[in-house]
């Protein structure tokens, strides 16, 4: 396997517009592999190493150079590692697709151990948020904050409408079908940011995602002892679930968790209302933690 691009003309390509994108952080970043046994996973690290340690985990197709929007923030709390998940677009060079939550888990245990984190807090959008939210719930002592922007599935079923949409983008990958799937995502109808555009043109043009897990909701058995701090944000104009149900339903799950619904946003919300989603995550992170001894 070790590659999701079917040329290497195409990958090349796609690594170049990801380093485009990755100017747009306007902050120096140290990449490299690390080795598990799914692959090989392209992490950046960002910030003083000194500082506690927060794992980003991005959204479906996008790499972890969507980040670009919140990053200065992030790095002012926290030694930030933006993570390209297994199997997905972006850097990371898959021995094996991930097919099930416990394969998803092994592999960012096996980041996370890597990293010589004890203890981190984990953020994610969209599947990068249903990855963080599986991940705590099997090793809730590994996490110590968990940060979730519009997680898919997780407290609500996704809409049949986001596959709708998803689907013929990902399998004719023609500019146009990829543009409507990604202005059906904005809440401010607008289109992505031209040199992030770029990276997921390429990306739907030359590569095809080997991550095999679907979003799911959880059990509410599952939040059972469930203690992390936890933040969730999701936009009130979000069109993968009813944003307030999704909500309420969190709130029935989660003892204390912090939840706000950020006007006008969409699924897109950390990067279209970064300004938002920056100020209440950066204010989730200076809280002290709880004790979870």
């Amino acid at each position: 396997m070790g590659s999701i691009f079917k040329t290497e003309a195409g990958e090349k390509e796609y690594y170049l517009c990801y380093e485009k994108s990755l100017e747009c952080f306007e902050l120096e970043g140290t990449s490299y592999y690390i080795t598990t046994t799914s692959g090989d996973t392209y992490v950046t690290r960002f910030g003083d190493p000194g500082k506690e340690p927060l794992l980003l985990l991005h959204g479906m197709t996008m790499s972890s150079t969507m980040w670009f929007p919140n990053i200065q923030h992030l790095v002012q709390e926290r030694c930030v590692y933006a993570v390209d998940v297994m199997g997905d677009f972006g850097k990371s060079k898959p021995a094996l697709a991930i097919k099930n939550r416990q394969a998803a888990n092994q592999w960012l245990l096996e980041v996370v151990d890597a990293l010589q984190c004890s203890r981190a807090d984990l953020a994610g959008h969209s599947m990068g948020g249903f990855l963080a939210l599986n991940f705590a719930l099997a090793y809730p002592k590994r996490v110590s904050k968990l940060l979730l922007y519009a997680p898919a599935g997780a407290f609500h079923r996704v809409s049949l409408k986001f596959f709708a949409k998803i689907y013929p983008a990902l399998l004719f990958h023609t500019e146009k079908r990829i543009d409507q799937a990604f202005l059906w995502f904005s809440g401010k109808g607008e289109p992505l940011p031209p040199v992030f555009r770029a990276q997921v043109l390429s990306g739907y043009s030359h590569g095809k995602p080997l991550l095999q897990l679907m979003p799911s909701v959880f059990e509410q058995k599952e939040f059972i002892d469930y203690h992390i701090p936890t933040l969730l944000l999701i936009g009130d104009k979000e069109v993968i679930y009813p944003a307030g149900k999704a909500m309420a339903n969190a709130k029935s799950l989660i003892p204390g968790l912090e939840a706000h619904l950020i006007a006008g946003a969409s699924h897109s919300l950390t990067m279209e209302h970064a300004g938002a989603v920056n100020e209440l995550t950066v204010r989730f992170l200076q809280r002290k933690p709880i004790d979870m001894a």
